[in-house]
């Protein structure tokens, strides 16, 4: 036992030689790099980027006389320019600045039929980016009046997703030999995918363990396989049902499920360092091998499904309760993708409200106390398990109706 203190004493000493001590914020060596950009060595990021956004839109009901028939008719048009600007230190944009511009089109038609029982929308949406095909979205949606303040609602809805900028441009190496890189194919190409094989991070822990086990055999490593980098898509079904009833209790259910294409994940792949001559042997040895994690699309389709329960009561004196339940889940994916789903399972919450009291109802609370699920959480940067919580927050407010004005204070 007193030889086990005394090495890891050593070891210790050993590994906080040189270690800067004291307020490390005013240690030269942090300064320098934390002031170095991450280009030349450091741990600077330089990003500059802009988002520059165009939209606007347009109500035709009444100028095409849709109104006397019930009907509303809405158009809009976007554009938006993302200007990457990180001069190496974030995307692949050394040589200058990256613009990807993205514009898209809409129109909604919404309709009343059988007088107001039912009201029919349809509406769709054309979208296009600058590295990737443009796409049609339709949706169409229907809400049934049940009673007076009961409706059902029944959608069905497409929608598309370009890849992020990061998605598609990030260029960093981070901690433990890993590059985040972008899923565009020409970053596969610069980094030789073709000539020096990339392969699988399942495929390279079998090879090791064929290594360790004394008969070491390559044949066991598989290349990653990647197509063309696409956006992803989601068809999706929802039910949902409204209601007041007795002019106290609001009640708002809904359920859906979903079906993503294309889903964007991210893969990790290995590859030998010595791009001019590799070796299978290489993907076994750290300080000769590098780690990708890649945008990419998981192949076949994924699915979604979910629900939620809100409810609201009002109580006598401007008092209300109100609590709300919510669920979503996502189905298997391909074997070595990271969906990056970061979503408990099951969020709830719960409130006691009073919007005016004392002072001619100038007072007013809210207490609310929140809970979610644990879950795994998946990110490019950190991997891990977040444990189940609750929180308890509330703030107090006062009215100042002359200086149409609100004092209030919040705590946790």
């Amino acid at each position: 036992f007193p030889v086990t203190i005394l090495a890891v004493v050593a070891a210790r000493a050993i590994a906080d030689a040189n270690r800067p001590t004291g307020n490390i914020r005013l240690n030269p060596l942090f300064q320098n790099i934390v002031k170095t950009p991450i280009s030349q060595g450091g741990g600077m990021f330089l990003d500059k980027s802009n988002l520059n956004v165009f939209e606007g839109q347009y109500n035709l009901t009444n100028a095409l006389g849709l109104d006397k028939m019930g009907a509303d008719l809405l158009v809009g048009a976007a554009m938006k320019q993302y200007v990457l600007n990180s001069q190496g230190t974030l995307f692949a944009d050394t040589a200058g600045k990256i613009n990807i511009n993205e514009t898209g089109a809409y129109a909604q038609l919404s309709k009343k039929l059988f007088g107001d029982l039912v009201k029919v929308s349809a509406s769709g949406r054309y979208d296009k980016s600058t590295n990737f095909e443009g796409r049609f979205t339709p949706r169409v949606s229907m809400v049934l009046k049940l009673a007076q303040d009961n409706n059902i609602r029944v959608s069905y809805q497409t929608a598309y997703r370009f890849p992020s900028s990061q998605n598609q441009y990030i260029n960093l190496l981070v901690g433990g030999g890993t590059r985040l890189m972008g899923g565009l194919p020409a970053f596969r190409d610069f980094y030789k995918f073709n000539t020096n094989p990339a392969y699988t991070l399942a495929s390279v822990n079998a090879f090791g363990a064929s290594a360790l086990a004394g008969t070491p055999n390559p044949a066991l490593l598989k290349q990653g396989v990647f197509g063309d980098f696409k956006p992803e898509s989601m068809s999706s079904m929802e039910l949902g049902y409204k209601a007041l009833w007795a002019k106290k209790l609001l009640v708002d259910f809904y359920v859906y499920s979903g079906t993503y294409k294309n889903f964007i994940g991210g893969v990790t792949v290995i590859q030998s360092r010595n791009a001019a001559a590799p070796s299978p042997l290489d993907v076994l040895d750290a300080s000769k091998r590098i780690a990708y994690s890649i945008s990419t699309n998981s192949e076949g389709d994924v699915t979604t499904k979910g629900w939620g329960l809100s409810l609201d009561y009002l109580l006598p004196r401007n008092f209300s309760v109100s609590g709300s339940i919510f669920s979503d889940e996502i189905g298997e994916v391909a074997p070595g993708v990271v969906p990056y789903f970061n979503s408990p399972k099951i969020r709830a919450n719960i409130a006691l409200n009073n919007s005016g009291f004392l002072f001619n109802n100038r007072l007013g609370f809210s207490a609310n106390m929140h809970y979610q699920d644990g879950f795994n959480y998946e990110s490019t940067f950190a991997v891990g398990k977040i444990s189940s919580y609750q929180t308890v927050d509330a703030v107090l407010t006062f009215k100042l109706p002359s200086y149409r004005s609100l004092i209030f204070v919040t705590g946790k």
